[in-house]
């Protein structure tokens, strides 16, 4: 009987226990979720020179892009789709995807809404975080190649930069149409969370109140409970770019700063190791999030470049004399 009396006092201590920590911590976690800042990308001076184009979203909203010509004007050429990080517009394909325009390739970069010169969509605030919107966005672009009668039937590529990657991850894992994808900084969100609530947990919660201190899997359910809690504040539906990799058949590149301070590299290793398909992973020392291209630019435009090549088949597309120089500039 005493035994009885003293375990369900234990229990009951524990579960309100959670419940406080509940109350108190989730609410937190969610606004940590909702307000995270991470360094943006502002789009360079210069502007993506190309056939400027708008089209529509399934949901109705207007979409920016630019389209480039490859050298010669080749019908035959591949598309490389650029897929811009949160807070830049397409115009930083300038500096992260030049090359590939004077490799051979053509470009098509295009403005998320809410960026850019895309429309602002009532209601919907863009966070770091892939939702539902930014799939329709990217879905949206590569409908718009499949219909032009120049860039019907070509062979597409996609290039994202952190939330622009993941968003590549995730519509690549269903679309047969993309046929290679180098992802520069992706993310998974649950993942991220996750490490966020390990890093500043115990800047807003006592530190034997902890949930950390508790098995994983209580962890992983408040960082859930979390999540939905973000979710319906922001009335969005994050998307899972660990089950879309699971999906993935498609070739992938992964590249990730070796200094990332916003996403951890053992997050990177995880993705990599998660993809179900043909994939490579480049780790660049000394690189922060998204700074491989300015770390190591010559390496950076090679190891892409050849990526596609090998990836998108087709003729050796025609190299200018001045991409030649910069690729052979580190050796």
């Amino acid at each position: 009987m005493i035994v009885t009396i003293v375990v369900s006092a234990v229990v009951l201590m524990v579960v309100a226990e959670t419940v406080f920590v509940a109350i108190r911590y989730l609410p937190i976690v969610a606004n940590l979720f909702m307000n995270v800042t991470v360094r943006a990308e502002p789009g360079e001076a210069e502007r993506l020179r190309g056939e400027e184009v708008a089209f529509d979203t399934a949901d109705g909203v207007r979409l920016v892009g630019t389209l480039t010509r490859a050298p010669g004007d080749l019908p035959s050429a591949p598309v490389i789709v650029f897929c811009h990080e949160f807070g830049a517009d397409r115009h930083s394909a300038v500096k992260n995807v030049a090359f590939l325009r004077d490799a051979g390739f053509r470009l098509f970069a295009f403005d998320f809404r809410g960026h850019g010169e895309s429309e602002i969509q009532v209601g919907y605030s863009p966070r770091h975080w892939v939702t539902e919107y930014e799939l329709r966005d990217l879905r949206a672009a590569l409908t718009f190649l499949k219909d032009r009668r120049d860039t019907t039937g070509a062979r597409i590529g996609l290039l994202g930069m952190s939330r622009g990657a993941a968003t590549a991850i995730i519509v690549a894992a269903d679309d047969p149409s993309v046929v290679a994808v180098v992802s520069d900084g992706a993310f998974s969100t649950s993942h991220t969370l996750h490490d966020y609530m390990r890093r500043w947990g115990p800047i807003f919660v006592d530190p034997y109140l902890l949930v950390l201190s508790r098995p994983h899997f209580v962890l992983s359910t408040f960082r859930w409970l979390a999540m939905k809690l973000a979710e319906h504040r922001m009335a969005v539906r994050c998307v899972s770019v660990v089950r879309a990799l699971r999906r993935l058949k498609t070739p992938i590149l992964f590249i990730h700063g070796e200094k990332d301070g916003y996403i951890e590299m053992g997050q990177a290793k995880l993705l990599f190791e998660i993809a179900g398909g043909p994939k490579e992973l480049w780790v660049v020392p000394e690189a922060d999030h998204n700074e491989a291209v300015d770390v190591a630019p010559a390496e950076y435009g090679r190891r892409v470049m050849h990526f596609f090549r090998a990836a998108l088949g087709g003729t050796e597309p025609a190299v200018s004399a001045n991409t030649r120089q910069n690729l052979a500039s580190c050796g």
